[in-house]
């Protein structure tokens, strides 16, 4: 009977201790996972917050602040370089000088840039009479400067499409084109005697002939006196 008391008695006692045990388990706090602070100082236990970017480099991104979305990459396009090569002008047209049916025409663009360079007032009046498929190494334009019988007159050259200048560098009254033949032309020069009307001089004609050489043109013969210094 004793013995049944003190084994009641034991029982009763580890039941209390168990239960004490199982109290003090559930009171212990649960270590909590250590928090980050954004541009605070480090304290034990925390973890140091990432440095601020610093400046940053032009077309490069910058770093995104936590939880934003990261900006657009911005990359400067090179600066474009110029023209290395100037643009290279010329005097001489080099428009199409001809047309359906001949080989240059007076009312070109050609013919009449040409027409321009001499100045004001110049009219072409005659050109060569090629047609194509038989077009003249050398073509003329007669250009007159005037609607007086005495008008000043050039003989304007071309070859292939181009506008080569004038058979002389000054213009000189009743000068005609004799003929041609591909590759030369005839320019006849009168002048006036006397005192006969500029209708019907009576000097002359001299005949000069300017031919084509595959790079210029040449001259047979200089003018005479007669053509360059009148009435001297």
């Amino acid at each position: 009977m004793n013995h049944m008391v003190r084994m009641a008695a034991l029982i009763a006692t580890a039941a209390t201790l168990a239960a004490g045990c199982s109290s003090d388990d559930s009171a212990q706090p649960t270590p909590s996972s250590p928090r980050t602070t954004v541009g605070a100082a480090s304290t034990p236990g925390a973890t140091t917050a990432p440095a601020a970017p610093g400046p940053q480099t032009p077309g490069q991104a910058a770093t995104p602040a936590p939880g934003t979305n990261p900006p657009p990459t911005v990359t400067e396009a090179p600066q474009q370089p110029g023209p290395s090569t100037p643009v290279v002008t010329t005097s001489a047209p080099t428009d199409d000088i001809s047309s359906p049916g001949r080989c240059i025409d007076p009312a070109s663009a050609g013919v009449r840039t040409a027409l321009a360079g001499l100045g004001e007032g110049w009219v072409a009046t005659q050109a060569s009479a090629d047609q194509p498929g038989n077009c003249g190494q050398l073509l003329w334009v007669r250009a007159v400067g005037g609607n007086s019988a005495g008008a000043p007159i050039h003989v304007m050259f071309f070859h292939d499409g181009k506008y080569l200048g004038t058979a002389t560098s000054e213009p000189y009254a009743f000068t005609h084109v004799a003929g041609s033949n591909g590759n030369s032309v005839s320019v006849q020069y009168k002048w006036l005697v006397a005192d006969e009307p500029f209708a019907a001089p009576q000097g002359g004609p001299v005949t000069i002939t300017y031919t084509w050489t595959g790079s210029s043109v040449v001259m047979s013969d200089p003018l005479p006196k007669e053509v360059t210094q009148p009435h001297r």
